[in-house]
């Protein structure tokens, strides 16, 4: 089974997922959104702020038998004139960089990536991800003579997307590891204020998996582990209000370290 996107303009860019399983109308329709959202911005970033280009690209026809879209842009025809080989020859470039830096081949993207660029190029490869055995060709010719063509692959597909989320992650994480004003619950605690040992808790907003906690000084832990009596609750059936450093080793978190804890915040995560 074969879903053939043809992009025609003054070169034709074909785009094939050849996939062993139906294709999600919401995986393939999310994945031509992202495309065309990253297509608009590679076109406006090229262009001076002066000039008011329409870079949508529009779907001019679709066919019956396999899914067959063929879309247009509106960057024509001022756009074709900024790149020698045309537009899409310089976006099927940009398009094969991204993709290689994600999967290790390059040391850098050809474009500045942000964390939604991101978040729209794990989309775009979502189709061929999902499906075990599938692949994405892209093609790029002129007058029928090849300019550019390459492969993803449903292995390759889910490296990328394994590689978007861990640079998310450290997008995500500050330069510090120190996280403020995070909630934490017990998951095991030891009450002998000298030991480091047996400490366990777990900050969802962080990972769902339990840590060992170590505390900046006995205090902040001998508090913690006596709650106000007005809960009438145990100290592990509570929520705390933390800062809180995140300790890693090979860049894998291991332990929180317990900065501050903010008393007056203490919560019971079951009452409304």
């Amino acid at each position: 089974m074969s879903n053939i996107l043809e992009i025609d303009l003054d070169n034709k860019m074909e785009i094939t997922i050849s996939n062993e399983n139906p294709v999600s109308l919401k995986d393939l329709s999310l994945s031509l959104l992202s495309f065309n959202h990253q297509f608009h911005k590679f076109v406006e970033g090229e262009t001076d702020k002066e000039t008011d280009i329409g870079s949508e690209l529009l779907i001019k026809e679709v066919r019956k038998g396999s899914i067959v879209i063929e879309l247009v842009s509106q960057a024509a025809p001022i756009v074709p004139l900024l790149w020698e080989s045309g537009t899409l020859s310089q976006w099927s470039t940009v398009v094969q960089g991204v993709c290689n830096w994600l999967l290790g081949k390059l040391d850098s993207p050809p474009k500045t990536v942000t964390k939604q660029d991101l978040q729209e190029w794990n989309k775009f490869v979502e189709p061929v991800a999902k499906d075990h055995g599938s692949q994405m060709n892209i093609n790029v010719s002129d007058g029928g003579a090849v300019i550019n063509n390459f492969t993803i692959n449903s292995t390759e597909a889910n490296a990328i997307q394994n590689e978007i989320s861990k640079k998310i992650e450290q997008l995500d994480s500050p330069e510090d590891h120190i996280h403020r004003r995070k909630v934490m619950y017990w998951y095991q605690a030891k009450f002998d204020p000298s030991s480091e040992t047996g400490n366990r808790a777990i900050i969802d907003d962080l990972s769902s998996k339990s840590m060992k906690v170590i505390f900046e000084n006995n205090a902040v832990k001998e508090a913690m582990l006596h709650p106000p009596e007005h809960f009438k609750k145990q100290w592990h059936e509570l929520a705390y209000v933390v800062d809180v450093e995140v300790e890693t080793v090979r860049n894998i978190p291991k332990m929180y370290k317990v900065l501050q804890y903010y008393p007056e915040y203490t919560f019971d995560p079951d009452a409304e």
